[in-house]
């Protein structure tokens, strides 16, 4: 089932599937790059500056990008060829503390994740984190605070529903998408089980990282430190599990709709899996 596709990537993550390009597109968070696979060809499409670790992506409309670019505390959206088109720094005056993962909307629109950093809120389990929605007119605007690492983001199929994977509470939150734009918390989507792979002192590193969608409108959740791909139905429940043949951290997921399979990024061995699903 699981075909290696790549591998000694650094820390890829951020996988997504552009129907309008038609190829599948990557980053590495260590590496300061963003990848194209094209007929089997994994390439550099761009690099961001140095140090500023993306880790998550999306494409607008326009073709143009949107990266969260972590370790440069900032949204940043950047063309094809990676000139910087604009950056988002902070939220009333108020710095981003790690920018993690987004999802584009229709519109052009953009709900990302501001995770915090590592030492101060992954491992103390501070509930530090936030939501952002940045409209497709550029204006900023708060959806949640006080979220215990927030990671991947989901839009439902019908745009109706945002899905948010708290990752440090292993759990992912619903928020439903109100008529004048705003958010309204729904509660837990779904709970994951708590069987850790990883050494006792890194456990507290477990939970969802990044989603995707397929064109069933089944959501794929990459279980970091689970060594696993979760896939859920619309209700929450759970219809698929797969263990991934190595590595423990899977990072994202993006579903191919022309193969019906799953491309899967995961950072301990730096890899990127292609699976088929059907």
């Amino acid at each position: 089932m699981f075909q290696v596709i790549a591998q000694n990537l650094a820390f890829p993550e951020g996988a997504l599937w552009s129907a309008r390009d038609g190829c599948l597109y990557l980053v590495e968070w260590q590496g300061d790059r963003v990848l194209t696979l094209r007929h089997g060809r994994l390439e550099t499409l761009f690099a961001t500056p140095p140090g500023s670790g993306p880790s998550g992506l999306g494409q607008a409309p326009d073709g143009n990008f949107w990266v969260c670019l972590y370790s440069g505390l900032q949204l940043s959206q950047f063309s094809p060829t990676g000139e910087a088109l604009a950056i988002v720094k902070d939220f009333q005056g108020t710095p981003f503390r790690g920018p993690n993962d987004l999802v584009v909307e229709a519109d052009g629109g953009v709900y990302f994740s501001d995770g915090g950093n590592f030492s101060d809120d992954w491992q103390s389990g501070r509930p530090a984190g936030a939501i952002y929605h940045l409209t497709a007119q550029g204006d900023l605007r708060l959806v949640d605070r006080n979220i215990c690492y927030p990671n991947g983001m989901t839009l439902t199929p019908d745009g109706r529903y945002l899905l948010v994977n708290e990752h440090r509470r292993n759990r992912i939150l619903k928020y439903r998408i109100q008529a004048d734009a705003t958010c309204a918390a729904e509660g837990v989507f779904y709970a994951f089980d708590d069987n850790c792979l990883l050494e006792p002192e890194a456990a507290f590193e477990l939970g969802p990282d990044g989603a995707g969608l397929d064109d069933k409108g089944r959501l794929w959740v990459a279980h970091y430190g689970g060594g696993k791909v979760v896939g859920l139905d619309p209700e929450g429940h759970v219809v698929s599990t797969l263990r991934l043949p190595e590595g423990r951290k899977p990072t994202n997921v993006a579903y191919h709709p022309g193969e019906k399979a799953l491309y899967i990024t995961e950072s301990e061995l730096g890899l990127l899996y292609r699976a088929e699903i059907g």
